[in-house]
């Protein structure tokens, strides 16, 4: 049985005008160094990838989580958790998959179009702990260098290290297009991907599938971002690798029959 544990409780946490706030609001001063994806974590307590809460029974991840298995049945979404070693939190709940929907032109050799999405058996309740991020329409604003953004998970703290049993959180800076080209040559398909990191502050291994986010004007939180591939893991000087949420809003208010929609940020 595979676990994607998806909801993030301590910094945020698409349709509807109360997406993507914060009851309990995120310390946003004391930030990990390390929280890249594009690989699997290792089966530890059956953690798999992150992933985001984007409507009470629809979850979102990366495509390279869920690709080489699409059978419901072997998976489970945890909500609610921050601390993965505790089995008696008050806001978690655990949850069965009803289907899971691969994106149609997912490349797992490239891993081009990394996004799923996870259909619920039935759907989460939300609270403090637990809340949908919003999707946006657009991007321009918030993927223009020298942004930043944030980026939650439980995955490794070092390459190749134990899975993180708290979640964690990290400021992501955008990398600009020629530089994540030239680091990535042919690699990076820029309607679909951006980059983000390159300070030795990044996203890790086990940390697939979880959003990178931002905050809009209005102070919700917005899902810009699903963590995908890289070099290493949080190495100085080398970026993440992003597929880009606004790129597929069609597609997911499809595959949902539009209970899922982007949204303009506000």
């Amino acid at each position: 049985m595979r676990t994607a544990i998806v909801a993030f409780s301590t910094l945020a946490v698409a349709l509807a005008a109360t997406c993507g706030q914060t009851p309990i609001k995120p310390d946003l001063t004391h930030v990990n160094t390390k929280i890249v994806g594009g690989w699997l974590s290792d089966k530890i307590c059956s953690l798999e990838c992150g992933g985001s809460v984007v409507a009470p029974g629809w979850v979102v991840t990366a495509g390279h989580c869920v690709y080489d298995d699409l059978n419901a049945k072997n998976y489970r979404v945890k909500a609610g958790v921050f601390d993965e070693a505790k089995s008696d939190e008050d806001a978690e709940q655990v949850v069965d998959v009803k289907a899971i929907y691969l994106h149609p032109d997912y490349n797992a050799r490239q891993t081009h179009h990394d996004i799923a999405l996870i259909e619920l058996a039935t759907p989460i309740t939300f609270g403090d702990h637990v809340q949908p991020v919003c999707l946006p329409l657009t991007d321009d604003v918030a993927l223009t260098y020298p942004g930043d953004l944030w980026v939650t998970g439980w995955g490794t703290t070092r390459e190749q290290g134990a899975i993180s049993r708290q979640l964690r959180q990290a400021d992501v800076p955008i990398v600009d297009l020629p530089t994540c080209e030239k680091e990535y040559p042919r690699k990076i398909v820029e309607e679909v991907e951006f980059c983000a990191g390159k300070q030795g502050v990044d996203s890790c291994q086990g940390d697939s599938g979880g959003p990178v986010q931002s905050r809009g004007p209005s102070g919700n939180w917005y899902q810009y971002g699903i963590v995908s591939w890289g070099k290493g893991c949080a190495e100085k000087g080398e970026a993440g690798v992003y597929s880009r949420v606004s790129a597929y809003c069609p597609w997911i208010k499809t595959t949902t029959n539009s209970t899922v929609q982007c949204q303009d940020v506000l």
